[in-house]
């Protein structure tokens, strides 16, 4: 069976809470990839769900809709200026734990209100067959996110290329990429 675009929805998030989590008691040798995973998790999330429920939307009378997806809007606003303070903050602090476990509710609170919401005034305002291509259409566009977003960890270069290329070709080749 087909996912439908909440079901989606639904996983993407579940993901980002289970992310966000592992942040709350940081061990320190996952540290980056954790905060690689949230960051880049959450940014490819909120770029994907702004471009495929702006084109549902587009082209219709959408009252319902646009209430909705204002309110996620406002949602996704206040969770990346969360995930920024929790950023700025000292990893493992108490500090970077409240932070954390206030992203992790502005998450589980967008969810619950955000997906009921959305869900129900797609269901009464766009056609059936718009919104059975929205999963896909969100999957797509999520991947086409992560794909252009960088990590912040350093870039891992096989011990084969470092002896092909010299070290000054190499640094300069890894800035440009």
């Amino acid at each position: 069976m087909v996912p439908s675009f909440l079901q989606v929805l639904r996983r993407d998030h579940d993901e980002l809470e289970h992310g966000l989590r592992a942040l709350v008691r940081p061990r320190t040798n996952e540290l980056r990839d954790a905060i690689d995973g949230v960051r880049l998790g959450l940014l490819a999330h909120v770029e994907a769900e702004d471009v495929v429920v702006d084109v549902a939307v587009a082209g219709g009378d959408h009252p319902r809709l646009a209430r909705a997806v204002a309110a996620r809007r406002a949602d996704h606003r206040d969770q990346e200026r969360a995930l920024g303070a929790l950023l700025r903050s000292s990893p493992g602090s108490s500090l970077w734990r409240d932070r954390a476990l206030h992203l992790i509710a502005l998450v589980r609170q967008h969810r619950a209100t955000s997906e009921m919401a959305l869900g129900a005034a797609l269901e009464v305002e766009v056609d059936a067959e718009r919104v059975g291509r929205l999963a896909g259409a969100y999957a797509t566009e999520r991947m086409r996110q992560i794909g252009m977003l960088m990590p912040s960890a350093p870039i891992a270069v096989p011990e084969e290329l470092r002896g092909a290329v010299g070290e000054p070709e190499l640094e300069l080749a890894l800035a440009i990429a």
